[in-house]
């Protein structure tokens, strides 16, 4: 917890949904920002009637999930672009209505460490620029749970087929962000040597 923090009114948990009648008690405007959150919301906070919304470090409905992993197959895939999305939560993972999102150009040389700083960078202007209003009404539907991917820690089990692929090495370098995302560093170097991951 940063200095700067110490101050503001915490709960610490496990589990989110534990906190439903401290989050009701409090949340006085009926709207939740989830940001950097790693819980998915369940009943019984789903059922208090307020309006969730969470910045997803992926483009949605496409790369649903881990950020993380997300960003690991978006490069792997060679896709061109990437994003983040402001959305509604609902009780699928990432697939509540589009508030608003940002898309960025994935250059050839993009390494993970890049592009998880550009989509922490992104999560917070978009963030940011959508402050005054959090609540607005979402551009796009709702996804569903079938449409686009869902990109979990089950996933890195794959990646060990992928050994041998040109980009992966840049999909896999997390630089300075190893020390953050230990679990991540461990697979990874797992996948590298061809052991199982997982």
């Amino acid at each position: 917890m940063p200095a700067r923090a110490r101050s503001f009114l915490r709960r610490e948990t496990s589990d989110v949904n534990e906190l439903a009648g401290f989050i009701a008690e409090i949340c006085t405007d009926g709207l939740v920002c989830s940001t950097g959150n790693p819980f998915i919301f369940r009943a019984p906070i789903l059922d208090l009637g307020l309006t969730i919304v969470n910045i997803h470090g992926g483009p949605l409905p496409g790369y649903r999930g881990l950020p993380v992993v997300a960003a690991t197959f978006a490069i792997l895939r060679g896709e061109r672009e990437y994003g983040v999305t402001l959305h509604r939560v609902d009780a699928g993972i990432d697939t509540g209505p589009v508030v608003d999102r940002r898309t960025f150009p994935l250059p050839d040389s993009v390494t993970l460490e890049e592009l998880l700083v550009q989509v922490t960078n992104s999560c917070h202007q978009l963030f940011t620029d959508n402050l005054a209003d959090l609540g607005c009404e979402p551009l796009a539907p709702a996804g569903a749970d079938g449409e686009g991917e869902y990109f979990g820690k089950a996933r890195l089990a794959e990646l060990a087929g992928f050994r041998d692929h040109p980009a992966f090495e840049r999909a896999t370098d997390l630089g300075v962000l190893a020390d953050f995302h230990p679990d991540y560093a461990a697979a990874f170097e797992a996948a590298r040597s061809g052991a199982p991951v997982g």
